[in-house]
């Protein structure tokens, strides 16, 4: 079944939350284990459509299974820098989906002008920095014991890559 990827609207927004709360509620991928409310999560889509950030979901059939969003701080000493925010429901990883948001959210955040893109992700999480080190990101540094859930650990990985 094919997918297609495009930027986020706010007829998403529902969707989107959907598809958030689903791969939060594994626990194992999002630093969040509970999805923000809709009121807030209606207001950071909108910002970002307004602003034409980076936003991106890939659809399969209307239904939303998946999301890449690079969106800038908001500090004015790190404009310049997007944090990358993804996640892909179970039932569709491993068909290209993660590749294809990643590869439209990082064109259109360069193009913008970003100059730096970094994000982090759990260490045990192989497939994830497989996929980032595909797409040229490169490990800064790991935060040991970052995150404690159901009794364990987790260290998070800190990548990044820069167009200066």
């Amino acid at each position: 079944m094919g997918f297609r990827v495009r930027q986020i609207e706010l007829e998403d927004i529902a969707g989107f939350r959907e598809a958030l709360t689903r791969v939060a509620a594994e626990r194992k991928y999002l630093l969040t284990v509970e999805p923000p409310s809709l009121e807030n999560m209606e207001a950071y889509v909108r910002h970002n459509i307004e602003q034409n950030h980076a936003q991106y979901v890939a659809v399969i059939e209307e239904q939303i299974v998946g999301w890449a969003d690079l969106i800038p701080h908001v500090r004015e000493s790190v404009s310049h820098v997007a944090r990358l925010g993804m996640g892909v429901l179970a039932e569709h990883r491993g068909q290209g989906i993660g590749n294809r948001l990643l590869e439209r959210a990082m064109a259109h955040a360069w193009e913008q002008g970003l100059k730096r893109l970094e994000l982090e992700v759990f260490a045990d999480n192989e497939v994830a920095l497989n996929l980032y080190r595909k797409h040229g990101y490169q490990v800064e540094g790991v935060k040991r014991f970052a995150r404690y859930i159901d009794g364990a650990y987790q260290d998070i990985v800190i990548m990044g890559q820069y167009r200066v």
